[in-house]
């Protein structure tokens, strides 16, 4: 089975793990294809090289559009399908995006798997009409365009991976008659895995405390700003370590939230970081409890939670709000609060700090249920099953 797997994430090496333990199964010929390059405020990350033994080959295409979603442009990419002639295709995006019509176009006769992380059931001609009945064009024009590319890239698709139970609950529930499967983003348990990180602890000034942390992307519907609220409220031995804040610039969210810090006086015990991609495993191993705690707006609820499995493969309990799929993702491994409770998040907490038998507890569940439903084996039996059934 010749495999191209068309993914924009890929650009970062870690996330190529899941695809490089499915090219080393027998009858598989893995090729990737991702960008060259991004772009983002401040500099431009280029594709990580392969490792020396990396088992699937790696071609690198320009990236158009970028930030667009479903309506990014991979240059080249049907003509380097029509020269690959895979058996199938792997899209890391929504059915409903230019990569899968484009690939059903170059290769027809293929299997053209789509990976969607949606969770909400939306009809976009019926988002249309009501911003037409709103005044609001440019929200009408986007919601046709997106559902007339949601028809024909669905048609195209012959196979569907949901990230969550929810997702395909959504697509069942929306009368999708081809194969679907959950495919988890499978986490690196040889990465993520318990490791004394004492030295970084020290260089971070986090020796002697209860340190929790967040990582992900640092937007408002996360609600990094609920942790910031409830850290007055938290023992006094506890400090806050903050991922992604490579762009703390003014006006910023990251500005926002070291505002509100200091107003609370607790900016002391806060200490933020960017960290890349690779080194994450360290940094969560600093910490003795991870939150995500995730706000559902109108348009958005939380979609995997990636964060979560990768925190419990290091052994470390998280804590997460009733957002979307975390409730599926956390199970009985750690701990639920309700959504905008700032209160809720410090109860949790300080539960935890002061319970090492409960920490303990969470912590083996954690990394138990890491292993047995997010792995990136898990990912990959899932995925070859889904596209043999495709």
């Amino acid at each position: 089975m010749k495999l191209a797997i068309v993914s924009v994430a890929s650009i970062n090496e870690p996330h190529r793990a899941p695809y490089d333990l499915l090219a080393r199964t027998a009858g598989w010929d893995v090729h990737i294809l991702a960008p060259a390059s991004i772009g983002f405020t401040g500099g431009r990350k280029f594709c990580d090289p392969p490792p020396p033994d990396a088992a699937y080959k790696l071609h690198q295409l320009r990236l158009s559009l970028q930030g667009a979603g479903r309506f990014l442009w991979l240059r080249g990419l049907a003509t380097l399908l029509r020269k690959l002639e895979p058996d199938a295709i792997f899209v890391e995006e929504d059915p409903g995006s230019l990569s899968m019509v484009r690939a059903f176009v170059a290769r027809p006769r293929a299997k053209r798997v789509a990976f969607t992380v949606e969770n909400i059931a939306r009809d976009r001609f019926s988002d249309a009409a009501k911003a037409v009945r709103s005044f609001r064009a440019k929200e009408a024009i986007r919601d046709l365009l997106v559902g007339a590319l949601l028809r024909a890239g669905q048609a195209a698709t012959t196979g569907l991976a949901c990230i969550s139970d929810e997702g395909a609950r959504v697509f069942r529930q929306a009368s999708w008659s081809k194969p679907l499967a959950v495919v988890p983003l499978g986490t690196d348990m040889t990465r993520f895995r318990p490791s004394n990180q004492d030295e970084l602890r020290r260089e971070l000034g986090l020796s002697g405390s209860f340190v929790v942390g967040y990582f992900g992307r640092l937007v408002p519907e996360k609600g990094v700003s609920l942790l910031v609220e409830a850290l007055p409220r938290m023992p006094a031995g506890v400090s806050l370590l903050l991922d992604m804040f490579k762009n703390f610039s003014p006006g910023s969210y990251a500005e926002s939230l070291m505002s509100s810090a200091s107003a609370l006086g607790v900016q002391d015990r806060v200490v933020t970081i960017g960290v890349p991609h690779a080194d994450v495993p360290r940094y969560m191993s600093c910490c003795q409890a991870i939150v995500l705690p995730s706000i559902t707006t109108d348009r958005w609820k939380e979609q995997f939670g990636r964060v979560l499995p990768e925190a419990m493969a290091c052994g470390v309990p998280v804590i997460g709000s009733r957002s979307g799929n975390i409730p599926d993702m956390i199970g009985d491994a750690g701990i639920l609060v309700p959504e905008n409770s700032a209160d809720a998040i410090a109860d949790a907490v300080a539960r935890l700090e002061s319970d090492p038998a409960l920490w303990q507890r969470l912590s083996a569940a954690g990394r138990e249920r890491a292993r047995r439903l997010f792995s990136i084996e898990v990912q990959v039996d899932r995925m070859r099953a889904l596209i043999d059934a495709s």
